[in-house]
């Protein structure tokens, strides 16, 4: 098999790495004061940080001979579920999502240890440890400590006392639900299309569930291009890069935006790229 872009595909990898190029260049002059900086800010924040890095890792996976689409769409996914979250804590003037998100991480915290102390309990005889906790009961007082963490920050800002951040497609469906109060839902903007369309597809290969893995067989085996398919086609690349790039140039320019960095005229070539991009999509 012959590996070759087209002109479109590398002006696609081309305009992509100067994308890349200056939301880092953005992104390195932007700091952050976790003192004083609002929860919904500094989650965007470190979202971009995030996006960044899987922009930079879909480029390296498929700018070049070989690529890897599979790889790919397992970053990909990730960078969808970024825009997605992204678009559910402002989903609201409130803080409320934002510090729902944030909260998540203690949630897991506490849903890991518990699990751990199960575990511990189940095989007393395994020889089990984590870090400075040695014994079963030595997760009570992690498990105590988050949970009454959670509490206290509850009562102060008179949030939902839940135990779990909903899944992604019901976060998908609050944004869509958010957009119709606002008289914008429409095909363009509803997040629970994005991720009936995109989402769920990118995800199986990342799970390796009986769809994903067959993925990477191609045919049959009396086909003359090879029964295992690692490698992937430049038409697989243009593909992944194609949602890539415009999920990375929406998060990138909507940070820009709130952290006061955001220049028109910088922007305008990229605007010019990217609608001609969605055009051709």
């Amino acid at each position: 098999m012959t590996f070759e872009f087209n002109e479109n595909q590398n002006e696609l990898i081309v305009k992509y790495r100067e994308l890349v190029a200056y939301g880092y260049q953005k992104l390195s002059k932007i700091s952050l004061d976790l003192r004083k900086v609002r929860v919904r800010k500094m989650v965007l924040y470190f979202m971009m940080g995030a996006m960044q890095s899987y922009a930079e890792s879909i480029l390296k996976l498929l700018s070049s001979e070989p690529v890897y689409e599979k790889p790919g769409e397992s970053l990909l996914r990730s960078q969808l579920e970024i825009w997605l979250n992204l678009r559910y804590i402002y989903s609201s003037r409130s803080e409320d999502k934002a510090r729902l998100f944030m909260s998540d991480m203690v949630m897991e915290s506490v849903t890991f240890a518990k699990r751990h102390k199960t575990l511990w309990e189940k095989y007393p005889k395994w020889d089990l440890e984590f870090g400075a906790v040695k014994k079963p009961e030595d997760w009570d007082k992690f498990i105590v400590d988050n949970t009454d963490l959670l509490k206290k920050y509850r009562k102060r800002y008179k949030d939902k006392h839940v135990m779990k951040l909903p899944g992604l497609y019901d976060r998908t469906l609050a944004i869509d639900k958010h957009l119709k109060k606002l008289g914008k839902l429409s095909d363009k903007t509803s997040a629970e299309k994005y991720y009936t369309l995109y989402y769920q597809y990118f995800s199986e290969s990342t799970h390796a569930t009986m769809a994903g893995l067959q993925r990477y067989m191609r045919g049959t085996a009396k086909d003359p291009e090879p029964f295992l398919d690692v490698d992937s086609k430049p038409e697989d690349a243009e593909r992944i890069l194609t949602v890539s790039y415009m999920a990375y140039f929406d998060v990138l320019h909507f940070f820009l935006q709130v952290f006061k960095n955001y220049d028109p005229v910088e922007y305008s070539q990229l605007k010019k790229f990217a609608r001609k991009t969605l055009k051709n999509s």
